[in-house]
C-alpha cells in the first residue's frame, strides 16, 4: 500500500456514509476496487469501533487478499476508523499491524453526522503525534455536502 485514508470518528459518526458519498456507492464488495479521481481503492466500510479490533483486522485482511487476487497489490486504501485507545481495541496497534510503513492520511470528522457531538481534536491528534507516518486533516463541516467536499479535497490533494 502506498497511501491509506482513514475516515475517522466514533460509533455512528457518519464515516461509512461519507465513504459511500466519496465513492458513489453504499455497497463495498470484497475484491472489487472503488474508484476516485481515476485511482483504484480498496475500501473497508466498517470501522474497528463497529466490529472490534480482531474482526476489523480479519475483515481487512480478507478484503486485501481478495483485492490482490483480482487486482494486485492496492496502491490506495480508504477505511472507516475509530481512534480508540482501549486496550482491547487499540487503534495504534491496528495501524501498525495492518498499514505498517504506509503513509496515512487521517480525516478527522470533527462533528457527528447529526452535529450533536464533537471530536476532541487535540486529544485525538496527541494520540497519533508519535506516529511519523500519520498526518491528520480536519473535516469541520456539519453538513453532508460540506463533509463530502472537504473529504474530496483531502483525497485529491494526496493523489497523483
Amino acid at each position: 500500500m502506498k497511501k491509506v485514508f482513514l475516515f475517522t470518528g466514533f460509533n455512528n459518526w457518519g464515516k461509512t456514509t461519507l465513504l459511500g458519498d466519496v465513492f458513489g456507492t453504499a455497497n463495498f464488495r470484497k475484491g472489487v476496487a472503488e474508484s476516485f479521481a481515476g485511482q483504484d481503492f480498496l475500501v473497508m466500510p466498517q470501522s474497528n469501533g463497529d466490529i472490534g479490533k480482531e474482526r476489523f483486522e480479519r475483515e481487512f485482511l480478507e478484503r486485501l487478499d481478495r483485492y490482490k487476487a483480482a487486482m494486485g497489490q492496492p496502491k490506495y486504501v480508504a477505511a472507516a476508523f475509530c481512534p480508540t485507545t482501549e486496550k482491547r481495541n487499540n487503534s495504534i496497534a491496528i495501524l501498525n499491524a495492518l498499514f505498517g510503513g504506509a503513509k496515512i492520511e487521517m480525516l478527522l470528522l470533527e462533528h457527528k453526522w447529526c452535529g450533536q457531538a464533537k471530536l476532541m481534536l487535540p486529544a485525538v491528534e496527541s494520540t497519533y503525534a508519535a506516529e511519523a507516518n500519520v498526518t491528520t486533516h480536519h473535516i469541520a463541516s456539519k453538513t453532508r455536502q460540506g463533509r463530502l467536499a472537504a473529504a474530496q479535497n483531502v483525497l485529491s490533494a494526496h493523489l497523483p
